[in-house]
């Protein structure tokens, strides 16, 4: 007869046979006991077959089994549910500024692009407006981000190279390019709207604003991602 490993039955199968073998195991021991014996094994048996089944009942529907013995500190059983005792997320690191930032930088960004919208279609006082709007969010954006990393330092480092795997390196890069277009675009489109230069300055005024401004707007469309993405 061929010997087999009880690892080797499939999972669904493995537990009959247990109780199958359990069985045999009584009878065994009721043969070389005595008969007498035989009523007090098959109840510590059933009794022991009945503890286990709600043990492996609680740890699937619950995640942690509670019981006398059970609940031990550093066993392959969780104290909690989770992955062995641990949260499946980790609790957030980001401090107060984190959040802000994401408002301010999402708010930013959109307003830029409705600055172009509203330029577009000839809405000047709505431009100026959400083009003041982006320029204050491209400077409170940068001073968030060194408060929560506390040297400033940090965030110029991230400028040094750049990686497009790298989240950060690709939001410092996005929040730059968007502080180069926002805060120019906005000096050029307040020039040209008071017209404190004539003749062809004021026309060159005009046309830098609104190349600054679409340069405004991709970029608040990607800020605004990027923000609403983390």
């Amino acid at each position: 007869m061929k010997a087999f490993c009880l690892h080797e039955v499939p999972c669904r199968d493995r537990a009959p046979l247990e109780r199958r073998i359990n069985a045999v195991a009584v009878q065994v021991v009721a043969a070389e006991c005595g008969d007498q014996h035989a009523p007090s094994v098959r109840s510590s048996t059933f009794m022991n077959e009945s503890h286990l089944d709600k043990l492996r009942d609680d740890a699937w529907q619950r995640g942690a089994v509670t019981g006398r013995g059970v609940d031990v500190a550093g066993g392959p059983i969780p104290r909690k549910p989770g992955y062995y005792g641990q949260p499946v997320v980790r609790p957030p690191v980001w401090t107060w500024e984190i959040p802000i930032y994401f408002f301010v930088g999402g708010l930013g960004g959109m307003s830029a692009v409705i600055a172009l919208g509203a330029l577009l279609f000839h809405h000047s006082d709505i431009a100026r407006t959400a083009m003041w709007v982006a320029a204050i969010a491209s400077v409170l954006s940068p001073v968030l981000l060194i408060l929560d990393l506390g040297r400033p330092h940090l965030f110029i480092h991230m400028l040094r190279v750049f990686k497009p795997q790298s989240a950060m390196s690709m939001g410092s890069w996005i929040l730059a390019a968007f502080g180069m277009c926002v805060v120019p675009g906005l000096i050029a489109l307040e020039l040209q709207t008071f017209q404190l230069f004539a003749g062809g300055i004021d026309q060159i005024l005009g046309a830098a604003a609104v190349i600054l401004m679409f340069g405004s707007a991709i970029f608040g469309m990607l800020l605004a991602t990027y923000t609403g993405v983390l």
